[in-house]
């Protein structure tokens, strides 16, 4: 079925990884885009290329959902229904839509133009609500953000009557980065035309950081970021220097990973780098490298963000023609290789062991630790993993020195970040502000307030993995070791505000429902408790639920948490149990108003297995 095209394809992309595998995820985009989805026979001949098993290669398209198990239409339409899109009125939109195209949620319509999904978080919810559209055997996606009604018409139009639409997104988004000009570095630039240039990047004084770390010895640079107390901006907050001293002396190849799988609901920082600034991202890889001494850098990046990985190819090939990048870069000695590698939506890639299994070519299952990342990673080498604002930090940290990086925040947490900002606000978006700035100052003073000036319920401080904050909370400092005293965690920095008025419990089940779509299905207490925390929540949603529920929840709960392989199962309940701990009155009262009665759910028959199938009912029963 492959086209003579579509292999050469798929020859030169296993020529760009150190082992051919890691491209089995970009060889099946290829296929897919020149079939449309990927059926067995396609598959069996992507196996044959990669002298792989059948069977692997269906286990690894039927992991990622991106990849199509059966044909879509000429545009699949994937409209994000998570948390702070659903604060901010998706559910009307994709009724709307479904409405409007006369199908339902996995349907296309009968003239083969749409098909309709429901998404997970995509990364923009700052205008929320959105969808992204990919058009059918292309390369090509777009989002489209801050949706209404008119909107949506406009939409379809532009899609059925545009071949040649552009693949930026519409709009750019109101990210009000410049509300703290005096920590206003990483996202300094983003407004400027064609920031994205090197052009635009050499003339700002771009990449002579990295001549300066160049100079310098490897072990100063990994020091100095040591000092400045730079700490990860993925979610864990591990200080990145001291993590790339756990690399072992005298073992190489060495390989560095820019973690761009952003993917945590209420994200979408690491996007606005990567699209409107990559040259700054790629600047700190090459300080990054340097200081561990490695050759070869990926940018993992999400699968949807297609705009992305369109932006850092180009910044990366502008780079190589400028010997910035590939053999002798800067006119040293130094060899340095950057692949942008596009994952395939799933979230558990996130987690930096289940990326490395994802970049090698698998399923996106996370491994056990020890041995870290850092002494046997990717290809079972030294690995570094960092987040891609982890990396844009360092070439701040190296410019301007360690002092000058510790005027902001903590002790502990020094430094500005980048904090999205999402829900129910007048003003959502990214904000560059310092450590220890308190919730009460973003929300308030930086984003105006609340939509309708309403009194907020929750505030969750880090991604939707956190525990919710109350109300209460709101002079909470937002770095680490405050949100931890609070009783909640800063993650990744993603602030959602959902005020009062909400149904906490359709919150909560959308939560749940996300982390049982997201499970990779590696462990049984995450696999099968996140799917039986869904179907109580569900019940209790729509009125079947009972105050034995309650209890229930907990119970699940904790073996997930405390049982689980990997991070992921532990955060996955952490949202619902804080929502039980702090209105599990409201939980009760709309078990109580709904089900008054209490009656119990009805229990399935158990099924009658072949072995007594024609035989008399009371053998049956009696057995």
């Amino acid at each position: 079925m492959l086209s003579d095209s579509t292999r050469s394809a798929i020859q030169a992309l296993m020529a760009r990884y150190p082992r051919a595998r890691s491209a089995i995820l970009p060889a099946l985009y290829v296929t897919q885009r020149q079939i449309g989805w990927l059926p067995n026979e396609a598959l069996d001949e992507v196996a044959r290329l990669f002298d792989m098993e059948p069977m692997e290669v269906y286990a690894i398209a039927g992991f990622y959902n991106m990849f199509y198990k059966e044909p879509k239409g000429k545009f699949h339409l994937e409209i994000c229904t998570n948390v702070p899109c659903m604060l901010r009125g998706a559910n009307e939109v994709a009724d709307y839509l479904k409405e409007r195209l006369g199908i339902g949620f996995g349907e296309t319509t009968e003239d083969g133009n749409f098909t309709l999904d429901h998404m997970e978080c995509l990364g923009a919810c700052a205008t929320a609500p959105m969808l992204f559209a990919r058009k059918s055997q292309t390369e090509w996606g777009r989002y489209y953000e801050n949706l209404t009604r008119e909107q949506v018409e406009v939409m379809l139009d532009d899609l059925l009557d545009n071949d040649d639409l552009p693949l930026e997104r519409d709009p750019a988004g109101p990210y009000h980065h410049d509300h703290h000009p005096e920590t206003n570095f990483l996202l300094a630039r983003i407004d400027k035309p064609d920031s994205h240039t090197l052009d635009s990047y050499l003339a700002d004084g771009g990449y002579e950081t990295a001549r300066k770390a160049m100079a310098m010895e490897p072990a100063e640079v990994t020091e100095m970021v040591k000092k400045a107390g730079v700490r990860g901006r993925g979610g864990a907050g591990f200080p990145a220097g001291v993590k790339w001293g756990f690399v072992p002396k005298d073992i190489y190849p060495r390989y560095l990973v820019a973690n761009c799988d952003e993917s945590e609901p209420g994200t979408f920082k690491d996007r606005l780098i990567v699209e409107y600034d990559p040259h700054q991202l790629l600047e700190g890889i090459i300080c990054t490298s340097w200081a561990i001494q490695a050759n070869h850098a990926f940018i993992y990046v999400r699968g949807e963000y297609i705009f992305a990985q369109e932006r850092l190819n180009q910044a990366i090939a502008e780079a190589k023609a400028e010997g910035i990048l590939g053999e002798n870069i800067l006119g040293t000695d130094f060899d340095l290789e950057v692949t942008v590698h596009p994952g395939a939506g799933a979230y558990i890639c996130g987690e930096e062991t289940a990326l490395l299994s994802s970049l090698e070519g698998g399923r996106g299952h996370p491994r056990l630790k020890p041995p870290f990342p850092a002494v046997a990673g990717l290809y079972a080498k030294p690995t570094i993993v960092n987040n891609v604002e982890t990396i844009t930090h360092v070439r701040h940290v190296l410019e301007h020195g360690a002092e000058w990086y510790r005027q902001w925040g903590t002790e502990r947490s020094p430094g500005f970040q980048l904090v999205c900002l999402s829900g129910q606000v007048k003003k959502p978006g990214v904000y560059e502000i310092p450590y220890a700035l308190t919730l009460r100052e973003l929300i308030y003073d930086l984003a105006g307030g609340t939509v309708d000036d309403r009194p907020i319920k929750s505030i969750v401080p880090g991604g939707l993995s956190m525990p919710h904050l109350p109300s209460a909370s709101l002079d909470v400092g937002i770095d680490f070791e405050s949100c931890e005293a609070a009783g909640s965690l800063l993650g990744s920095g993603g602030v959602i505000v959902i005020c009062e008025g909400e149904d906490i419990v359709s919150v909560a089940r959308r939560m749940v429902s996300f982390y049982r779509e997201e499970s990779c299905g590696k462990c049984t207490p995450c696999r099968e408790g996140s799917g039986w925390m869904e179907k109580i929540l569900l019940r209790i949603e729509n009125g079947e639920g009972t105050l034995a529920d309650l209890d229930r929840l907990k119970h699940i709960s904790k073996y997930i948490d405390q049982q689980s392989f990997c991070p992921f199962g532990p955060a996955s309940v952490w949202g619902v149990r804080s929502t039980l701990f702090l209105f599990g009155d409201e939980f009760k009262a709309h078990i109580e108003e709904t089900n008054p009665e209490g009656a119990k759910p009805k229990i399935p028959a158990r099924p009658i297995y072949r072995a007594y199938a024609g035989k008399p009912l009371e053998n049956v029963l009696d057995d």
